[in-house]
Order: structure tokens, then C-alpha cells, then sequence
């Protein structure tokens, strides 16, 4: 209720009290109580309590869903860091980072408000300061962390993700660069050592990077003449272990490096570029590879390309099947890509020998030998053919 106040000319004070606090307060003129100053008073003090109100209401609703939003980034994060490697946690962490700070930007509230045109706009704006293939891979992340949350957040809207509707934009696609049999020789020559023993296990087993830094003496069965390598490449980050076979040269190099490293831990691979470290598994070898290209003057080229080129040998050789089980992939899909991006379905003269070298193709040839190629037969032919010669 409006409160007269004497030491002010009579003017009466409107106050908005809520849970015995006063929030907010206006002077009116003077006047009769239930005057019009005192009406005018009451009815602001009505309108600006419900006002105040209705913006707590709005802003606990915002806060509870955005909490939902925060809580669903760092339990993501938490299950990455938990599950996959520092780059990836990195990424991932850039993506939400910036996700995020969208949300707040448009005043998302919750996971329920984030609709298709607010997804597009974002990936666009970043599509056009980043380019389209950074947008393509803030998709594929922000997709993999809802997907997630489907599974593993409480509360989260189980509906599909609008990210599913919106199409990866067009990127121009460029050949991986898989290096000639030649230039891997010379950087293996040049290579000695761990350095070399490890280059070796990347080739024979065509692992991924992070796996082959994993990797623990527990996974080499040399009873067995197999290795293993873990991976979190299933659905949700799900553990995957596959097993394969060690080629001789892998098996040899691996026990030649058992008895020969100076410390003798678990992990496999290990540092021994700083003393403070000495004997921890590696988390990056970022200098290696370009040492070695240079010595061995050779264009330079990667662990991840040694893996491509163990996967063309043995799709070359064996087919997709063989390059799939290899590389890893759940899915042929996945290898096709790799197959594709490595340039390895331009030749189309090995299809073509193939057709030729097969039974049906000699017969072929043997058959067309045979037949008379000759102008003249050929001509006389022609002159026979007629509509009436023709059996009915």
C-alpha cells in the first residue's frame, strides 16, 4: 500500500515490498488518500510488483535450462576427458566453448529452445569467418556430444537432434597425400632405434596414432604373434579392442626393443628426450616425422599418412574388407571415404585388367581373334543385310 510521508509535503511513497523486502520504491504528488495521486500511487505499485515478479519467474526458468545446458557441456567433457585423447578434449572444448557462448548470445534458456534456424545461423557465422569444413567439424562434434546426451543426461529432451536436419556444407575435397613405397623406405633408413621400432608398428598394423602411444607390453601376445589396440571410436565413446596379427619384422623389432629399452615400464613407447620424464608413454611426437622426412629428403608426410598407405596396400591387394579390419572402422562407409580421399579408385585401368584377365575376358579375346576383320567381308555383310532376307 502507498505510504504518506509527512516530511515530504505529504507526497506518498509506493513501495514494492516482496518477502518483507522492499525491492523498489516511487514518489507521488501529495494528495487525498484514494485520491487520484494515491490511486495513481496503488497502481504503480501493483504493476511494477507484478512486473518484478514475472522477470524473477523468467529469470529462475532461464537459469534452471541453462543449467541443464552447462550441465550437459561438462558432463560431455568429463566422459571425453575420461574416454578419448587430449586433442580430441581440446576440440571437443573449443566446440562447446563456443556453443555456449552463442546461447547466451540469443538468450537460449534450454536444450528444448534450440531450434533448426538458430543451429544454422551458427554454423553459417561460422562457416563464413572459419570456412566450411571448421563449421562441418563443429557439427560432427556438437552432434556426437547430443547424441550423448540423449543416453546419459538427465532431463534431456529425448527428441532427434536438429542438427540431423542440416546438411554439411559443400567443401572442396582435396587427395590425402599417401607417400611412394620409395620415400617410406628412405625415411625407415634413416630411422634407428625406438624411432624406427615404432614406425614399424604404425606400417604392419596401419594403427592409429593415439593407439600406438597406448600402447602397453600387455598388448603384445608374442606366444600368439598378435598385438592389440583399444579405441573409443564406438557409439558414445564406447571402448573398442581389436585384435591382429604381428608380421614377423613387427614381432622381431618389438622384442628387439623389450630387452634393449633403458626403462622398463608398462607403456610400450616411451620418453627419453627429458630426464624429468624419462620412461612416460608419449602424448605427442610432433618433431619426428618432419626430422626424418628432411633427412631423408623426402616430401614430408606423417604418421597418419603411414597408416593410409598400409590401408592402400591392403586394399590393393586384398580389397575394402581387408583395409576396413586394418584401419579399425565399424563400417566400410568409413574406409570407402579414406579409400576415396587417397586417391585410390582414380586408376580405373586395374578394373580394367582385372575384366581382361578373367575367364570371360580371354574367352573374349580368343572369340574376337577369330572373327574376320577384313573391309571387304565386312562391306559384303553389310550389302547382304536386308529386311527381306531376315527370317521370320
Amino acid at each position: 500500500m502507498p505510504t504518506q510521508i509527512k516530511a515530504r509535503d505529504n507526497a506518498w511513497l509506493a513501495r514494492v515490498v516482496i518477502n518483507g523486502k522492499e525491492v523498489d520504491s516511487r514518489l507521488f504528488p501529495p494528495g487525498k488518500k484514494k485520491g487520484p495521486e494515491w490511486l495513481a500511487a496503488r497502481q504503480w505499485e501493483v504493476k511494477r510488483k507484478k512486473e518484478i515478479l514475472e522477470a524473477r519467474n523468467q529469470e529462475m526458468r532461464i537459469i534452471s535450462g541453462f543449467e541443464l545446458l552447462l550441465a550437459w557441456g561438462e558432463q560431455y567433457l568429463a566422459h571425453v576427458k575420461q574416454t578419448m585423447g587430449k586433442k580430441t578434449l581440446v576440440e571437443k572444448t573449443t566446440v562447446m566453448q563456443h556453443f555456449f557462448s552463442f546461447c547466451r548470445k540469443k538468450n537460449i534458456s534450454g536444450i528444448e529452445n534450440i531450434s533448426k534456424p538458430m543451429l544454422v545461423q551458427w554454423l553459417s557465422e561460422l562457416a563464413s569467418e572459419k570456412g566450411p569444413d571448421r563449421a562441418n567439424r563443429y557439427r560432427k562434434n556438437l552432434l556426437a556430444a547430443w547424441h550423448w546426451g540423449l543416453d546419459a543426461v538427465e532431463g534431456f529432451p529425448q527428441e532427434a537432434p536438429p542438427l540431423e536436419r542440416i546438411k554439411p556444407f559443400p567443401v572442396d575435397s582435396h587427395e590425402r597425400y599417401v607417400p611412394p613405397e620409395e620415400d617410406v623406405i628412405r625415411v625407415f633408413l634413416v630411422a634407428s632405434g625406438q624411432d624406427l621400432v615404432m614406425l614399424l608398428t604404425f606400417f604392419y598394423t596401419g594403427a592409429r596414432r593415439g593407439e600406438v602411444f597406448r600402447l602397453t607390453w600387455t598388448d603384445v601376445d608374442m606366444h600368439e604373434r598378435k598385438i592389440r589396440f583399444v579405441d573409443h571410436k564406438g557409439g558414445s565413446g564406447r571402448k573398442r579392442v581389436r585384435w591382429l596379427p604381428m608380421h614377423p619384422t613387427l614381432m622381431d623389432a618389438l622384442l628387439w626393443w623389450r630387452d634393449a629399452r633403458p626403462c622398463k615400464v608398462e607403456n610400450v613407447f616411451m620418453r627419453l628426450d627429458n630426464e624429468s620424464a624419462l620412461g612416460e608413454p608419449f602424448t605427442t611426437r610432433q618433431q619426428l616425422m618432419p626430422v626424418l622426412c628432411a633427412r631423408a629428403g623426402v616430401r614430408p608426410f606423417g604418421f597418419h599418412a603411414l597408416r593410409h598407405k598400409a590401408a592402400s596396400i591392403a586394399f590393393t591387394v586384398a580389397g575394402l574388407n581387408a583395409a576396413q579390419q586394418l584401419m579399425g572402422h565399424s563400417r566400410a562407409t568409413t574406409t570407402d571415404i579414406y579409400v576415396r580421399s587417397a586417391g585410390l579408385y582414380s586408376d580405373n585401368s586395374v578394373l580394367v585388367n582385372a575384366l581382361g584377365e578373367s575367364g570371360i575376358g580371354q574367352a573374349a579375346s580368343e572369340l574376337f581373334a577369330k572373327m574376320p576383320h577384313e573391309e571387304q567381308s565386312h562391306g559384303a555383310f553389310c550389302k547382304q543385310e536386308n529386311v527381306n532376307d531376315i527370317p521370320q
